[in-house]
């Protein structure tokens, strides 16, 4: 989570609102936060010289923005610049497939039909996040950032639709079955 938050810092100063409310626009489809794990997380950065936190009075508020240091900098580009990792796949959907041979048969399609919907229904508010992406204007300095955020959320919209497809191939074959 720290390098995420350095990213999200590299690009400027923000309170752990605006980072929740980052990580819920532009993250969401791969990587989720709650407010106590960034607190903590930031929490630890400032202790490791990463990031600096400054007070702010706005609009009679107080508020607490953090900035990255040369250090966090630093940091966030050689993990940026570091090998890539593979990762197992981690869908709690496929668990449960791997044990859904356990369920009663007339369970199964009624359940499996309501995953289907939510993956559509994601995939739905993936075409409007990209709709609107289309439409935004980026200063020339950011568009390489921009362009590489647009690859992340190309790869949700191919992800779902691959889940989509799959999963109505698995209906079609189990109803034929029944």
């Amino acid at each position: 989570m720290e390098f995420v938050i350095l990213g999200l810092l590299a690009l400027r100063a923000m309170t752990i609102y605006d980072i929740n409310k980052a990580l819920e626009k532009g993250i969401s489809l791969f990587y989720s936060a709650s407010f106590g794990s960034i607190n903590a997380a930031i929490g630890k950065m400032v202790t490791k010289g990463w990031v600096s936190a400054e007070e702010k009075v706005e609009n009679g508020r107080n508020k607490k923005v953090f900035s990255l240091t040369p250090a966090g900098q630093q940091a966030f580009q050689t993990w940026l610049g570091s090998e890539i990792e593979a990762e197992k796949v981690k869908d709690p959907a496929l668990t449960r497939l791997f044990f859904m041979g356990m369920l009663p048969i007339e369970q199964r399609i009624p359940l499996l039909e309501t995953h289907l919907n939510n993956l559509r229904q994601t995939l739905d508010a993936l075409n409007i996040v990209y709709s609107e992406s289309a439409a935004k204007q980026v200063p020339p300095e950011l568009q390489d950032i921009f362009d590489y955020q647009i690859l992340t959320l190309q790869y949700g919209l191919d992800f779902y639709t691959f889940n989509i497809g799959w999963y109505e191939n698995l209906l079609r074959t189990l109803k034929t079955e029944l």
